[in-house]
């Protein structure tokens, strides 16, 4: 099991209510850009360390390299979050 998988689950509720509180001061249809901004604030006004759109280092059987994967938020170093501003998710957007 991943060393930080229990610090992203309990991560992930944080998120998930980070989330909901930019979404009750937002308006709907906004660029996913300024969500992610405005998500990075509330994390900030939360405690809550994030990064946006770093560089993530692969290991591939032994090559490693650094690529830029366009992460849209890497919450305390264990937790991907991605932003999706739109007005209805389509079947293949769903987690579930």
């Amino acid at each position: 099991m991943y060393p930080k998988f229990q610090t992203a689950d309990e991560l992930s509720q944080k998120v998930i209510g980070a989330a909901m509180e930019v979404h009750r001061h937002k308006w709907p249809s906004l660029l996913e850009s300024i969500y992610e901004k405005c998500m990075l604030r509330e994390l900030e006004f939360q405690r809550i360390p994030a990064r946006n759109q770093r560089p993530v280092q692969v290991d591939y059987k032994g090559y490693v390299f650094v690529d830029r994967l366009n992460l849209d938020l890497i919450v305390d170093d264990c937790l991907i979050v991605e932003i999706k501003a739109v007005s209805k998710l389509l079947p293949n957007c769903s987690a579930t």
